[in-house]
């Protein structure tokens, strides 16, 4: 069973308070920021720092007492890997990375050497679209009115070019959309192609199988991040077929990744030391392991019923306030918890600032490093201004929109709040002066006081 106050007595975050803006008492800060980053629990901050203290030793570098135990507990987050998405360790390799963009440039890099091109969505994250660009040759495939993968233009694609590999988000991280991964895999495997997943967003909302790998829908490539699933910065993974990891160049040579060097040869290791160039973040490594068994202790399908209660609850809200435009347009079944939106024609600088600086809510507002998905959501279709102020060199606020994400710990009565704040502010009802903001300044330089 789902006990909130008992999920949000884990979270020391919960408990964070703030003075705000025409008020001298503290407000409880509410956290609606999940996308961009996740807080840890208690017991992966204990896990972390148990590390710190006790155990902190390199892997895999002596038989010391420390150094046994940190390789022991550094192994076994493969292991805890590979069970949270029901993957098969035989055929396929887990590569412990810093953060899911260096985890996609990997698979792009370990792809670049086979023929075919890559097509990407035109919703990705630009860490799944900037690194195959680089790499290979990119098509994209296009959208629907609603904001949703367009399927026939995917499969059409598939068919007029050679394609090696199909990159597409779990989860967008504007609109929260959740594509169909297995339908997709489907299509790019019946096309001779390989399918890249980029879970960020899905790792901790939504129970992940990427099946078997002789399964026509099965997933090759997955990439998550620990910052995005409750646990601390600096830890993620990349998931792949062992055979393609093991015959791809290292992707970054050096200490670890090699059995055995002379002046004149190097015998590189297979995968996952192969591309695990140098020392890895053992205590970050060891502290996404723990979340991802806190996740599955508390049980996905119970975290996925909670955050769709308030996602629904949250989009009926605000779609009773007068001047809200919420971006994307389609079922609730087929989204995690993410909102964004606009209130009227006011700067989403502007209501963001006012949430936080009034009210002591965080929530995420700008173009969410996806500007051709939010562009196509803003129906902006002509962008010929923009890209001459940027040759120019000239300052330029690009057209973007408040991000509200939706996590564990969240509750109703915080979307209360949220909506009567956002109600005040499309009434342009706010207290403090947000000029110099608008007009471009920092944050630190907003004037809080009007007189």
């Amino acid at each position: 069973m789902f006990n909130i106050e008992e999920i949000r007595s884990q979270f020391p975050i919960t408990q964070k308070e703030f003075k705000v803006y025409g008020s001298d008492e503290f407000k409880k800060l509410i956290y609606f920021d999940h996308g961009a980053s996740t807080h840890p629990p208690l017991r992966v901050l204990n896990k972390y720092i148990d590390f710190l203290k006790n155990y902190y030793a390199n892997v895999h570098r002596g038989h010391h007492f420390l150094s046994m135990i940190s390789s022991e507990l550094f192994d076994h987050v493969y292991d805890t890997i590979y069970r949270y998405v029901k993957a098969d360790s035989e055929d396929n390799a887990v590569i412990l990375t810093s953060n899911t963009t260096y985890a996609l440039d990997i698979a792009a890099s370990v792809m670049s050497g086979i023929e075919g091109i890559t097509l990407v969505s035109m919703m990705e994250h630009h860490s799944n679209d900037l690194p195959h660009r680089k790499r290979s040759e990119v098509q994209h495939f296009g959208l629907n009115p609603d904001g949703t993968i367009n399927m026939a233009d995917l499969e059409y694609k598939l068919h007029k070019y050679k394609v090696k590999l199909v990159a597409v988000t779990g989860a967008s991280n504007v609109t929260g959309y959740m594509p169909d991964i297995h339908g997709i895999a489907r299509l790019a495997h019946q096309n001779g192609a390989k399918i890249l997943v980029d879970a960020a967003q899905l790792l901790a909302h939504k129970a992940i199988d990427v099946k078997p790998n002789d399964d026509i829908e099965h997933i090759d490539f997955l990439a998550g991040a620990g910052h995005k699933a409750y646990a601390p910065f600096g830890s993620a993974f990349l998931i792949g077929p062992r055979k393609i990891l093991d015959e791809a160049e290292p992707y970054i040579p050096g200490g670890g990744t090699v059995v055995y060097v002379t002046t004149d040869d190097v015998y590189f290791a297979k995968s996952p030391d192969r591309h695990q160039g140098g020392t890895p973040n053992i205590a970050g490594a060891i502290a996404l392991a723990e979340s991802l068994k806190f996740l599955d202790e508390v049980g996905l399908d119970n975290i996925r019923q909670h955050e769709m209660e308030l996602t629904g609850y949250a989009l009926k809200g605000l779609k009773r306030i007068e001047g809200i435009n919420l971006l994307g347009d389609f079922k609730l079944k087929d989204r995690l918890g993410v909102i964004s939106f606009n209130v009227k024609d006011l700067s989403n600088n502007l209501v963001s600032s006012v949430l936080n600086y009034e009210s002591a809510i965080a929530t995420r507002n700008g173009c969410f490093c996806a500007h051709p998905y939010l562009h196509f959501l803003l129906g902006l279709t002509d962008t010929t201004e923009l890209r001459a102020k940027l040759v120019l060199g000239e300052d330029i606020d690009l057209p973007g929109a408040v991000r509200v994400t939706i996590g564990i710990f969240n509750t109703k009565e915080e979307i209360d709040i949220l909506l009567e704040e956002l109600s005040r502010i499309a009434e342009n009802r706010w207290s403090a002066n947000y000029d110099a903001l608008i007009s471009g300044f920092s944050c630190n330089e907003v004037v809080l006081n009007p007189n």
